[in-house]
């Protein structure tokens, strides 16, 4: 890639323009490499460079599908870089889009094999009532502030304003094609992004330690929902997922319990889902629980099944009704026979052991006729519908 200009002037510059451009406030994130000296000395100062030439073209990849044409990335001094967006974007919007910015600046890089880059990440607000080098001066100071106050606070408003929304995605059995249950999905209607999927809002309430708070959020609003259904919607199942940390909490199944009786929605038509690793973090403590919520009436799914380390016995041990095998496997259950042979061996191990087989990811007709020759119950996929809002499930079921 062309070398960034390594200029704090030109990075004023463009945000001068934008100012004038806008007439408005502008937002910019903040990029600083940690640990930079480590590399310059065990390696060398060039393998130093190619470290900041691969971060600076991972950000204009990441700045430029993000944020479109006309923004940039300039490089400050040193190992610190500035993302200015082609439009005058808050706060709240920048800050939604740090954890992917992460995300992209997390895979091992040339010059930094094993991964062990720190990386800083900081949106700030660039006003025009002062003088913009030294708020951009000032600005580079919010690297110091831990990433889990910024992903609490934005957690937190996110949950008191309202924008966690439910979508449910259909499932359908395999032999009637009939729709029997849903799976609930959270959602992020960001007041500025538009309607964002969950893994933003889930992975700063994991950084933030409120994980058990969104669960209840999330869950709290399904729940209103379903008691508002129409009559047709009744008899469908709801499956709500859970987390590591819900099962580590041990009034959570007394918390579920008492939200389902206030809102009116009968146990019997509740499936609470969990990933295999969730189920290993703690095994004790998730039959505890697990065993708790099923004596209300809930079921138990295993979502994702196959892609976790799980031990076997587990499965046997854990109060279980439904495997939920993992949408890579289905996807291609109609070319591989290697995956076939891995599907059909997980629901002849769920029915040895008792247990009903969920197949999600389903995109085709090829793929659901594989699925009823292997003996698979339900299925949910695209072939009939994505995750949709609540008030549009009775249109599917005509």
């Amino acid at each position: 890639m062309n070398r960034l200009p390594d200029t704090f002037a030109a990075a004023v510059g463009h945000l001068e323009t934008l100012h004038g451009r806008h007439d408005a406030d502008v937002g910019v994130i903040l990029v600083q490499v940690d640990q930079l000296a480590r590399i310059n000395n065990s390696a060398g100062t060039a393998a130093g460079d190619a470290v900041l030439d691969e971060v600076g073209r991972r950000l204009e990849n990441f700045t430029g599908d993000e944020f479109g044409q006309g923004a940039h990335v300039d490089r400050l001094d040193g190992p610190r870089f500035l993302i200015v967006p082609a439009a005058a974007l808050s706060l709240e919007a920048l800050r939604a889009q740090e954890r992917a910015l992460h995300v992209a600046l997390a895979e091992p890089m040339v010059g930094d094999p094993n991964g062990r880059l720190a990386i800083r990440i900081a949106a700030a607000l660039i006003t025009r009532d002062e003088p913009v080098a030294e708020q951009l001066r000032s600005a580079s100071d919010q690297l110091a502030r831990p990433a889990s106050a910024r992903d609490g606070a934005m957690v937190h408003a996110a949950l008191s304003q309202g924008e966690v929304v439910i979508f449910y995605q259909p499932q359908y059995d395999v032999a009637s094609g009939a729709m029997t249950g849903v799976e609930a999905l959270l959602r992020w209607q960001h007041p500025e992004l538009g309607l964002l999927g969950a893994g933003a809002l889930v992975t700063a309430a994991r950084a933030a330690r409120m994980e058990c708070e969104l669960t209840e959020h999330a869950h709290r609003v399904a729940l209103a929902e379903m008691a508002k259904w129409p009559k047709a919607l009744g008899k469908l199942r709801v499956s709500l997922n859970i987390t590591a940390a819900d099962l580590g909490d041990p009034e959570f199944a007394d918390r579920f319990a008492a939200m389902a009786k206030q809102a009116g929605v009968d146990p019997d038509r509740l499936t609470l889902e969990l990933t295999e690793q969730a189920m290993l973090s703690d095994p004790a403590s998730a039959a505890a629980q697990l065993a708790q919520i099923r004596a209300l009436g809930c079921a138990i799914a295993i979502d994702d099944f196959g892609t976790g380390y799980s031990s076997l016995s587990l499965l046997a041990r854990l109060p279980i009704d439904y495997l939920k095998i993992d949408s890579g496997f289905t996807r291609t259950i109609d070319g591989s026979d290697r995956d076939r042979i891995v599907v059909r061996a997980i629901v002849d191990l769920a029915r040895a052991l008792g247990l009903l087989v969920v197949a999600e990811g389903i995109e085709n007709e090829r793929q659901l006729a594989r699925l009823a020759e292997i003996g698979v119950a339900t299925w949910q996929g695209f072939l009939k519908s994505g995750p949709v809002p609540g008030d549009q499930l009775l249109a599917l079921m005509e």
